[in-house]
């Protein structure tokens, strides 16, 4: 099915951004679950998603565990947490390996793509704790020497979002029910960042950046620090089960948290006796992507002396908040 995309909308007065917009034609795939019966509705997720598809598959799932009022436990988690592992680490290494290279350009650090696609062939089929294991040891070898791109030349970040604080489901239980959260989600009244520098923000460097204004190096440095985590987290797997939880709010209600390669993920069932009678999903694009969220604030007052240069700088901007939807960049009239 389709996507959608987000439409990036830049007023550039000739030295700055004075001003962008941030407008998701996303579909709200949540209606195609109405009135399917809830033991089918962990299938249905994982056929609609083609990104983060293990991740939303492991929240649906739970989240319909939860609404039945069945009991989670830690083997449970456990089995579902090492599959969503799994595929971070995957998001995670096409990023650095990919995404960063093509839009940087840098002759000297071009795209890693047989080494991207090497990994993701063996992540794929790790099948339990002992490949996990040992693919964990020789992931963290070649961490240690990988020639990850290094991001620097973009200014300081004149504004930014506050970063969304790691919560449990339990904790998102009430915030969750509000009727326009789903498409404009915000914690106390704020908009927030989800993703990697949201959870990594306790490291001493990215806290040195992030003093400093460099918004956009912090969240590369923290994807090559959560890849790290997880790398180790693989050979003792129930470290992972942080990763995901998920609470009854109700009768007939669940509501399931899974932390993913692109930050928060939310899912929140209704059950009409067997059938769904409403789903919400809030995805980490509608944090990052919100309309006074990270990106809008963050580029808003970026200095560009060029229509390039402006271009660039929301690129760059955009691909480190990392949208799970293709993106374009268009400029408006002062």
């Amino acid at each position: 099915m389709n996507q959608g995309s987000l439409d990036l909308a830049l007023t550039w007065d000739g030295r700055a951004i004075v001003a962008a917009a941030a407008v998701s034609t996303r579909p709200q795939v949540t209606s195609v679950l109405l009135g399917w019966p809830v033991a089918a509705v962990g299938d249905v997720v994982f056929r609609l998603f083609g990104i983060c598809r293990q991740a939303q598959a492991a929240a649906a799932g739970l989240c319909a565990r939860a609404a039945r009022g069945e009991r989670l436990s830690a083997v449970t988690l456990d089995e579902l947490a090492l599959p969503v592992a799994l595929e971070t680490i995957s998001e995670h290494l096409c990023h650095l390996l990919i995404a960063w290279p093509t839009l940087l350009a840098d002759p000297l650090r071009p795209p890693r793509v047989a080494a991207c696609g090497d990994w993701r062939r063996r992540l794929q089929v790790v099948a339990g704790r002992q490949s996990a294991a040992t693919l964990a040891a020789e992931l963290v070898d070649w961490l240690d020497e990988a020639d990850l791109p290094a991001v620097d030349g973009q200014p300081p970040a004149v504004a930014t979002a506050p970063l969304l604080p790691r919560l449990t489901a339990a904790e998102w239980e009430d915030v969750a029910a509000a009727d326009d959260f789903a498409l404009r989600p915000t914690l106390g009244g704020e908009v927030a960042e989800t993703g990697a520098l949201a959870r990594q923000v306790g490291d001493r460097t990215i806290a040195h950046l992030l003093a400093a204004g460099r918004r956009l190096q912090a969240r590369v440095l923290a994807r090559l620090l959560e890849l790290r985590w997880l790398a180790a987290a693989l050979a003792d797997p129930p470290q992972l089960s942080s990763l995901l939880d998920a609470c009854p709010v109700g009768t007939g209600v669940g509501l399931a948290r899974v932390e993913t390669a692109r930050g928060t993920l939310l899912h929140r069932l209704e059950l009409a006796g067997d059938g769904v009678a409403r789903y919400l999903i809030v995805a980490p694009t509608e944090w990052n992507f919100h309309p006074q969220g990270a990106f809008v604030r963050e580029i808003s007052g970026c200095r560009a002396t060029s229509r390039r240069a402006a271009q660039l700088a929301a690129e760059r901007l955009a691909l480190s908040l990392d949208p799970c939807v293709a993106f374009r960049c268009r400029f408006v009239d002062a």
